[in-house]
Order: structure tokens, then C-alpha cells, then sequence
């Protein structure tokens, strides 16, 4: 009754106001707080599942480091042996959330300009966060699908979006610098209030990284090189005005209690106690009681041992055991679904008991954070070959001393095992280029760096593995979704599966998925395990040669060019 009162009330007063002070199509934006509504508009495209999972699953679940662990799914099983198809929801999924952005940015452009109870300062400081979102969103775009259509206006008829052409990645590289340099020129070093809107800090710290990715594979222009060194400086220079520092402890990063920390220069924050952030359920194991997550992602002890054990980061980069707070139960990699250590990074619930809330949290994902401008100077200064021992003691030795790691020296000795990965690299500072290399691959790890590291440095060989998912360890029935009920049965793979009505089902009532088990040569079976009847599941026999530039990339959404055959054709080879 209370609730409708209110209504009623608030229709009331609705109805006696003059039209021009509401928020409307046509009249919009008046006041700061409508221009900061779009902004959070245009940022709620990328708080959705779309970024956490599907960009995590695009950056991370494609690389050495992570194995997308998945039963039977086509649409991971590609992700993990490359073999993008363009009906993938992890391709047009992201495609619709970055255009999404991009059409909420490119409105407030034009719209707040003509806010008349805003001044031209403020209005100005909206603009540049709406460039700002935009050149995000498209410093994705291009860097999976390369070519893509660029949008500097409002689409209000989508229709004829449907006939508009592809721009070449390049000039869509100089777009995104052109909206960054406005940003970095016209955003506040800090807003009045909240944590999640680009300041000044975050446009230098995005156009380094910009900067940085030009100066490699996808662009292959050296003069960007020297340009990412001075951006990165400029961020570093002036951090304390900036009120950008490390955390001092590295694990405390990935607490849902330490979300707004200093070292986070631009992140997607979640409301609290309201926050839909799932990136803790995607990296938790399965089969650990009230503290399962859904199991997408683990990694593999070989990944795991290219870490220093004496190296904090380990201890805090990945998941080996699990103590549960409902029946003080100790799980270990043995309990796990996958029996292989997950990431760690984003399991921290922030409560008592995980499993609470659907198993979402107000985990904050940050996208840039200052341990990586401090890597970019570093690389930059190192490919110029202009590093010097104090540049390394200013950046790279800073996040080595706080996890009580001895520091990088100008003369490290060339590691052989480092130099085989990356056989590109040269000149006078080759050592400590390849041990720069090795310290972003512990640093940020799980925070979706790796696969685009591995394009601009052009290592994509590395990839050439065999991927695997879910361990079973024999034929039977298993619970895939963590919640304790038995979904599927494993049956061997010259069994019969049985007609629907002599299928056994499960404490729910529900039936249980059969699939005939058996060796990724065996004809018969539809589910590959390593040893046939146990073992991980195989989704490709031989991942063969990983093919330039194609792998690098991936296919436009079939969806997007049903509609437009201008986004045709593909490129690299991809149908």
C-alpha cells in the first residue's frame, strides 16, 4: 500500500510539471545529473556479463595460461582450439555491447552539448568522457575483428546502418587517439563524486596502452613506441596529483572490500551489496559444496610453474585450495571439478557464504591499473633501447620489491627458455625486453593482457596446443553446474544410449544427458577423453599450425552480416 501511495504521488507531481523539465528524446539532457545518467548508461554496456565473460573468454580462455574448461559446449571448444566460427555468442555478444556504447556515447556528444542548465566547463568534461568510452569500446573492436564500421553520429534509423561500410583498422587506431587526446585534455583529475567515471589519469593511461599496441603487430608503426614511453611517463610523473599509487600488498588487490584501491586507474565497479559481477563463479571450481563456482576457467600446473615460488604473486594468482566457511571443509585441487588450480584473482565473494546471491559479487574488474603503465614505460623504453637501471628501479623493480622479489638489472643474463618463445626479439636491450615480457606475464595474468601481448609481440605460436576441458575420472554420472545433482552420464562408446523414457533422471526429476565416451579417434564416441574412458576432454586431435595473421583475429558475427553484407568479406581466411 505504501509503494502505491508513493506511485500515485509521484504520477502526480509528474503531471503537474511543464514537459521541458523532463528527461525525454527529444529534450535531453538539461541538469549534470542527466549527463551523468548517460554516462552511466553508456557504462552499464560494459558492466554487463558480456565484458566479464565473454571478453575473458576472447583475452584469457584463448591463450597458454588458461583452458576453457567446457563439456561438450561448440562454442567454447572453438575458443579453445582457435577455430572461431561467426555464430559464436562470445563474438556477437561484444559486438552488440561496444556498439551498444558506442551509439549511448556518441548521443551524449551530440547531446549535451546543448545542456541549458549546465556550463560550458561541465559539458565539456561529459563530451570528453563520452570520447572516452567510445575510443574504449572501439580499442576492443579493432583489435578482434581489425576492420569495423566506425560511428561518429547517432544511428536513430538502424536500418540504415545496414548499407554502411567497413573503415580500415588504421584510421580507426587514429580515431581512437583523436578522442583520447580530447579526454585527456578535457576530464577532471577527479570527479565530485564516485569511482567509476575517466578522469584525466585514465585518457593518458588508455592512450599509452593505444600507443603501445600501434607500436606492435597490429599497426607495426615504431614511431608509437617512443610515444607510449613519454604517455606512460606523464601518468607516472604525476601520479600523486593523480592520487594513483601500488597497493602495498599484491593479494589485497583482488578483495571485494579493497575494490577502490589507488592502484586502479580505470575499473567497472559494481553497486554495493547489488553487484551482478559473475567473473567469481566463471573462475571457481565446481564440486566444492556451497563453495562451487561454474568451472569455465583453470589453468594448468606447467603454467603454474613458470611462476618463482618465492614470488607473493603465485600465492595470490592461483587457486589450489579452498576452505569453506559453512562446514569448515578444506578442498584442494583433488575436490575440484577440474583437478588443476583455477584463478584466484576474482574468487574472493566478499561474504560468508559464496553461494549466496546466485554467486554474483561487487568485484570490481579493472580494465587499466597502474602496475601496467608502469610495464608499458618499461617495455617502450626498453624496444627504443633508451632503459636505463634507474628506469627499472622507477617501474618494473617497484612491483618486484612488493612481492619481495630481488630486482631487475640492466645486465640480467639472456634466459635460453625465454629467447625460444619469443625468437623475434633483438637489439641492444634483448635481455631485459624478454624478462619484461616474463614480468606482465606474472603480473597481470587473468586480466585479459595475455592474448593481446601475444599478438602485438607476434608470438602466436605459443598457441599452438592441444586444448582440454573438464577432467572426469571414468565413466559414469557428474554434476557439471555445482550444485551437488547429477546432470550428465558418461557411457562407454559402443553402449547404446537409452530411448527418452528409459533415461535415469536425477533428485530433481529432471533426465540425465547421456554421451558415448571414448578415444578423439573413436567414431562412435561424442565426448573425447584423453584416455578414453577417463581423463580431460579432447576437442582437437592436432591443433596444427597457428595461422598469421588469421588467428590473430576474429570473424564478424554471421548475425551482423546477415543484415550487412557491406561487413563482407571476411577477413584473414574466416568463413
Amino acid at each position: 500500500m505504501c509503494s502505491l501511495m508513493l506511485l500515485m504521488s509521484s504520477c502526480e507531481s509528474f503531471l503537474s510539471e511543464e514537459p521541458k523539465d523532463f528527461l525525454s528524446p527529444e529534450n535531453l539532457p538539461n541538469t549534470e545529473a542527466e549527463c551523468n545518467m548517460l554516462l552511466m548508461g553508456s557504462l552499464s554496456y560494459w558492466r554487463s556479463n558480456n565484458f566479464e565473460r565473454h571478453i575473458n573468454f576472447i583475452a584469457e580462455a584463448t591463450t597458454d595460461a588458461v583452458v576453457s574448461a567446457t563439456a561438450n559446449n561448440v562454442a567454447r571448444d572453438e575458443m579453445n582450439s582457435l577455430t572461431w566460427q561467426s555464430d559464436n555468442e562470445s563474438l556477437y555478444k561484444p559486438w552488440q555491447q561496444f556498439y551498444a556504447c558506442i551509439n549511448a556515447s556518441n548521443i551524449m556528444i551530440e547531446k549535451v552539448p546543448n545542456a541549458s542548465k549546465v556550463s560550458d566547463e561541465v559539458k565539456t568534461r561529459y563530451v570528453a568522457a563520452a570520447r572516452y568510452m567510445r575510443a574504449m569500446s572501439y580499442f576492443y573492436l579493432v583489435r578482434i575483428f581489425n576492420d569495423v564500421i566506425y560511428l561518429d553520429t547517432p544511428v536513430n534509423d538502424f536500418t540504415s546502418a545496414n548499407n554502411m561500410t567497413k573503415t580500415p583498422a588504421k584510421e580507426i587506431y587514429n580515431k581512437i587517439v583523436e578522442d583520447l587526446e580530447y579526454a585527456e585534455a578535457n576530464l577532471p583529475v577527479k570527479w565530485d563524486s564516485g569511482t567509476e567515471r575517466p578522469t584525466v589519469a585514465a585518457a593518458k593511461s588508455l592512450l599509452s596502452w593505444v600507443y603501445i599496441t600501434m607500436a606492435g603487430e597490429q599497426v607495426k608503426d615504431n614511431t608509437m613506441w617512443a610515444k607510449a614511453a613519454s604517455k606512460a611517463k606523464e601518468v607516472i610523473d604525476n601520479a600523486a596529483t593523480y592520487g594513483i599509487k601500488l597497493e602495498e600488498n599484491y593479494a589485497d588487490l583482488w578483495l571485494v572490500n579493497n575494490r577502490y584501491n589507488k592502484e586502479s586507474i580505470f575499473a567497472l565497479n559494481f553497486a554495493d551489496g547489488l553487484g551482478d559481477n559473475q567473473c567469481g563463479a566463471e573462475w571457481r571450481p565446481t564440486s566444492i559444496g556451497s563453495e562451487s563456482g561454474w568451472g569455465f576457467f583453470y589453468t594448468k600446473q606447467s603454467y603454474i610453474d613458470k611462476f618463482d615460488d618465492k614470488d607473493k604473486r603465485k600465492a595470490a594468482t592461483f587457486l589450489t585450495e579452498i576452505v569453506s566457511t559453512v562446514d569448515n571443509k578444506t578442498y584442494t585441487t583433488e575436490n575440484f571439478g577440474s583437478p588443476y588450480p583455477h584463478g584466484k584473482k576474482w574468487c574472493d565473494g566478499g561474504r560468508e557464504n559464496f553461494s549466496q546471491r546466485n554467486k554474483r559479487t561487487d568485484m570490481y574488474i579493472p580494465i587499466i591499473r597502474y602496475a601496467e603503465i608502469l610495464l608499458i614505460n618499461a617495455e617502450a623504453k626498453a624496444e627504443l633501447g633508451i632503459l636505463t637501471q634507474n628506469d627499472l628501479n622507477a617501474t618494473v623493480n617497484l612491483l618486484r620489491s612488493r612481492v619481495e622479489m630481488p630486482e631487475m638489472t640492466i645486465n640480467v643474463p639472456i634466459d635460453p627458455a625465454l629467447e625460444a618463445l619469443y625468437p623475434s626479439v633483438s637489439g641492444a636491450l634483448k635481455n631485459v625486453i624478454l624478462e619484461i615480457r616474463r614480468e606482465r606475464r606474472v603480473e597481470l595474468v587473468f586480466e585479459g593482457f595475455r592474448f593481446d601481448d601475444l599478438m602485438r609481440w607476434k608470438a602466436g605460436k605459443l598457441l599452438e596446443k592441444e586444448p582440454e576441458g573438464l577432467y572426469f575420472p571414468g565413466l559414469g554420472k557428474y554434476d557439471l553446474t555445482g550444485d551437488g545433482i547429477e546432470d550428465i552420464y558418461l557411457i562407454p562408446s559402443d553402449a547404446n544410449i537409452p530411448a527418452e523414457a528409459d533415461k535415469e533422471t536425477n533428485s530433481l526429476g529432471e533426465k540425465l544427458v547421456y554421451y558415448r565416451t571414448g578415444s578423439i579417434d573413436d567414431v562412435n564416441a561424442t565426448v573425447y577423453l584423453r584416455e578414453g574412458t577417463k581423463g580431460n576432454i579432447l576437442t582437437i586431435k592436432d591443433m596444427g599450425t597457428f595461422q598469421e595473421p588469421k588467428y590473430y583475429y576474429r570473424p564478424v558475427p554471421k548475425h551482423e552480416m546477415d543484415l550487412n553484407p557491406n561487413l563482407g568479406p571476411q577477413l584473414f581466411g574466416w568463413e
